[in-house]
């Protein structure tokens, strides 16, 4: 049996990234680990604030941070846009750890910069260190990386890598850091979670100082990337718009985990791999289960039309989705954008409900979807869920239905983008409190900046006038161009 590691981000630090020059969430369970080391608290975080105040940018940098701990490239072209230019952009994050009786608190310190000629956001620093949970937390072990070798000449050069170690001797013993870091670079992914990494832990168990521990970070954090943590960035919703439902999946038979999203054709029929519609199967029926309760009657259908073996050797199937709704047959391309978007969620959801191993992060999570619906869904989440929930939202409903402490507000003040709200009471209504929050203030941060909203009509007036002074310039010129044609 696949022996179980808990992982669970308690802290997230921004620092020159997009929009938020400094920003630092603590999750539900952050005091809990730090004074006793177990989680105590249902991990329901919901992320609120006005447009362009750094909700997007929190999922942007955890999805940056998967890319990572997954050993993989950070996509250029989704990200060099949000690098700072004025300074060190870093990401830092906090995790718990728990490896069946022992615990660590782990702190990954990573800063990034864009190489625009080759295309590529590499990695500047990293910095790695954890406590064990003994009487206290105690014994810190750090290792602090810089990795030379994105550029050339470094190489060329024979440059050393800069590396300090504190009371950890794994990359001393492998005996090989120089060409991990030449490996590194090319692949351009992070020198503590790669695949050569992972094969030289397994292949190399001597104890020697420090080891232990540290392989069981190295291989607790990479598990979780790869198997336990998904991010559902906002570009989902054009998938859905464009007729494709992509299933965020996360499902666990035996010793095997099935993670990652599987494309659900919606555009009539569909050809898919065999293996993937395998796959795709007992998803659908996990699916069934769940939504019956979400929308009455309503179950999803895969109808094969057509099988065919091609040049490569492999099945391929046509495939119909169908939705059922009390014996009455469609194609699920006609359902509401709300429904297909509870579709394409809806069996993460099911994972993070019944494991407390999965981390499931959401941009835009009420989009569609009937915000009272939304709101009891959520509800359940927070009284039940095993797993972490990490979301942005702008309705309001969901106020009603989760505790103070599980919201964080973004603000207009880039220096210090999240807060906790302060001054509510029981007996208050949190959807009027954070309305009248806006309106009135008496936090720490300004929640919202009414300043250009106030010359809203003035700026619409001031448009149109803009429009007409346009029309005319454009006039005179096309009347002098016409004069000059006449001469």
């Amino acid at each position: 049996m696949r022996e179980k590691r808990l992982v669970r981000i308690i802290q997230n630090e921004l620092i020159n990234f997009k929009n938020v020059e400094y920003g630092k969430i603590k999750y539900m369970n952050y005091s809990s680990v730090q004074k006793n080391a177990c989680i105590t608290e249902n991990d329901i975080v919901g992320i609120y604030g006005q447009n362009g105040s750094g909700k997007t940018a929190l999922v942007e940098a955890l999805d940056i941070l998967k890319h990572v701990l997954s050993g993989m490239e950070i996509p250029f072209d989704s990200y060099e846009g949000l690098l700072s230019d004025k300074g060190d952009t870093a990401i830092k994050t906090i995790f718990f750890i728990e490896k069946g009786n022992i615990k660590y608190k782990a702190v990954y310190d990573a800063t990034f910069a864009v190489d625009t000629g080759e295309k590529k956001i590499f990695l500047k620093t990293e910095s790695l260190s954890f406590e064990e949970k003994g009487s206290g937390w105690k014994n810190e072990r750090r290792v602090q990386f810089s990795n030379p070798y994105y550029d050339s000449d470094a190489i060329i050069n024979n440059v050393e890598p800069d590396i300090e170690s504190k009371r950890i001797d794994f990359f001393e013993k492998m005996g090989m850091l120089k060409n991990l870091a030449v490996y590194c670079a090319q692949k351009n992914v992070s020198i503590f979670f790669n695949d050569l990494i992972l094969k030289s832990m397994l292949g190399n168990q001597s104890g020697v100082n420090g080891e232990e521990d540290f392989r069981n970070i190295i291989q607790s954090l990479i598990h979780f990337g790869r198997a336990c943590f998904q991010v559902v960035k906002v570009n989902q919703l054009g998938a859905i718009n464009s007729n494709i439902i992509p299933l965020n999946v996360h499902r666990e038979k035996g010793n095997m985990i099935t993670q990652g999203c599987l494309p659900l054709v919606m555009m009539g029929r569909g050809e898919v791999p065999e293996e993937i519609y395998e796959q795709l199967k007992p998803v659908i029926a996990s699916i069934n289960i769940a939504i019956k309760s979400i929308i009455p009657k309503l179950s999803i259908e895969l109808s094969v039309c057509n099988e065919e073996i091609k040049s490569d050797g492999n099945k391929y199937l046509q495939v119909e989705v169908y939705s059922n709704r009390d014996g009455k047959k469609f194609l699920t391309k006609y359902e509401s954008e709300g429904i297909k978007r509870i579709i394409s969620l809806l069996q993460y959801l099911i994972a993070l409900y019944n494991s407390p191993e999965v981390c499931l992060v959401v941009d835009e999570l009420d989009s569609g979807i009937f915000e009272y619906l939304l709101g009891e869904m959520l509800g359940m989440l927070n009284e039940d869920a095993k797993g972490q929930l990490i979301f942005t939202s702008h309705n309001l409903r969901i106020l009603e239905k989760l505790p103070n402490k599980n919201i964080v507000c973004s603000t207009i003040n880039p220096k210090n983008r999240y807060i906790r709200l302060v001054g509510v009471e029981k007996n208050h209504n949190r959807r009027d409190f954070y309305i009248r929050t806006i309106t009135l203030g008496g936090q720490k941060e300004e929640l919202y900046d009414e300043t250009e909203l106030q010359a809203m009509g003035y700026a619409f007036r001031r448009a149109a006038q803009g429009e007409a002074e346009v029309e005319i310039e454009m006039s005179d010129a096309f009347k002098k161009l016409l004069n000059e044609v006449d001469l």
